[in-house]
């Protein structure tokens, strides 16, 4: 390995003090993270309404489809994760949005659960590496004094996705018999804002130096630097980093991450968003349709998850505004103590107006919580495998529902509702135990903390 020093494009970027790019970068980045999120909860709204036609128990579409999803989720994180490290963050972005629009196209004209239930793998391939990209995109694009604040509002689009999603489901599905197929309709067109990215988008600088063409990363910044001054005046002189981007020499940028300072940072953070995903994926899956088995109607239910819904981006944009106030690890920690008695509030279900309240805290928090964990996932690997260290980690911690979904519906069968959310909700506090083992980063540059 070999280190570039010369063109300082590191430290270049960290002189930066506001955003130093378009801001249609954040709206296109922010367009993908929306389409994301807006599909992976299209399964969980529509599967009263497919199972009701198709024949199928709610309960099962939703448990089921949202299972293939996720291993659909983990292939596509490693297969694309791959092409970003490799290829370029753009490119490997394109490729993700392409692959859940058509999957998500193609459920719509979906005549038999089989047929939906493949689908749904091909959408969750795409999904699986496209919310990874994103978060490696916009954290190497931002300087380290306001990394956490852009990143997470380039995410906060995403969980406007994921708030509305549940709405435009309870205003279109009930109203025709093919509503539930314009709901996947919907959500296949983020593939439309491939056109964005190819016109609009840069390299990231840091990933050129990661691949030693570091004479295209200061051109790029040279672009940057003479847009920046017309709007904000002269740039502060260049403070060189503590570490420097490493330029890898190795086809395969997932075996950078089993050194021994990577390897120990790979496995706590997979166990964090492993215990995120075991109770989110119920929570955000299959309250539709637990409550509507639990003798709710099926207007009720969705009414409970689309006012919770609204929670969503009101969350992810807390953390626009406070993730550069509190250390992240502990912000975290709080958030997960958080969501726990979130589930507490939904186990007990004093009322309808006591379900509404734990359903929005427990949506608010949990993107919140999301957000900031894709921030503090990205810091922790080095550039040259930071897709891949966020894929692997966010990936592998997407097989926890496959397990988790199927065992919520059993507590479910045998103990009824209350069991399932107190279960989901002691998980997630002991996730806010496990992330206080990590390292500080808030406030620190990204090579001093990665390379």
């Amino acid at each position: 390995m070999v280190e570039a020093h010369e063109y300082q494009v590191s430290a270049r970027l960290e002189r930066f003090t506001t955003w130093p790019w378009s801001y249609t970068v954040l709206v296109v980045v922010g367009a993908a993270y929306f389409f994301g999120l807006f599909d992976v909860l299209t399964i969980g709204v529509a599967a009263p309404a497919i199972g009701t036609q198709l024949g199928v128990a709610p309960q099962n579409v939703a448990g089921i489809g949202t299972v293939i999803s996720l291993i659909g989720y983990t292939i596509g994180a490693f297969l694309f994760s791959h092409i970003s490290d490799t290829m370029g963050r753009k490119r490997g972005l394109m490729v993700s949005l392409i692959a859940y629009s058509v999957g998500s196209l193609l459920t719509a004209t979906a005549t038999t659960v089989t047929q939906v239930y493949i689908w749904r793998f091909v959408t969750g391939i795409g999904i699986g590496a496209d919310l990874a990209i994103a978060a490696s995109f916009l954290s190497e694009l931002a300087p380290h004094n306001i990394r956490g604040k852009f990143q997470s509002l380039g995410t906060f689009f995403g969980f406007v996705g994921a708030g509305v999603g549940p709405l435009i489901g309870f205003l279109i599905i009930p109203a025709w018999d093919f509503g539930w197929r314009i709901f996947f309709i919907i959500g296949s067109l983020g593939g439309i804002f491939v056109i964005f990215i190819r016109r609009n988008m840069p390299e990231s600088p840091r990933w050129l130096v990661s691949k030693g063409r570091d004479k295209e990363a200061s051109d790029l910044l040279d672009s940057v630097e003479k847009d920046y001054k017309q709007r904000h005046g002269n740039l502060p002189p260049v403070n060189p980093t503590k570490g420097e981007i490493v330029v890898s020499e190795t086809k395969i940028p997932l075996l950078q991450l089993f050194s021994k300072k990577h390897g120990l940072r790979l496995i706590l953070v997979l166990a964090v968003f492993l215990l995120y995903y075991f109770y989110t994926y119920p929570f955000l899956a299959l309250t539709t349709s637990l409550l509507y088995a639990s003798g709710y109607t099926i207007i009720t239910s969705l009414l409970v998850v689309g006012f919770g819904s609204l929670g969503y981006a009101i969350g992810s944009f807390s953390a626009f505004l406070f993730s550069e106030r509190i250390e992240r690890k502990y912000l975290i920690s709080i958030l997960f103590v958080a969501q726990g008695l979130s589930m507490f509030g939904l186990a007990i279900r004093l009322n309808i107006a006591e379900i509404l309240i734990s359903d929005f805290a427990g949506a608010l928090t949990n993107t919140f919580l999301a957000t900031t964990l894709y921030v503090y996932a990205a810091e922790n690997f080095p550039t040259r495998a930071r897709s891949n260290g966020v894929a692997a980690t966010d990936g592998l911690g997407h097989l926890a529902p496959v397990f988790s979904i199927p065992i919520a519906l059993a507590v479910f069968m045998s103990s009824g509702f209350f069991n399932t959310y107190l279960m989901l909700g002691i998980v997630a506090i002991i996730g806010g135990m496990v992330v206080l083992l990590g390292i500080r980063t808030t406030g620190k540059k990204l090579e001093d903390i990665s390379e």
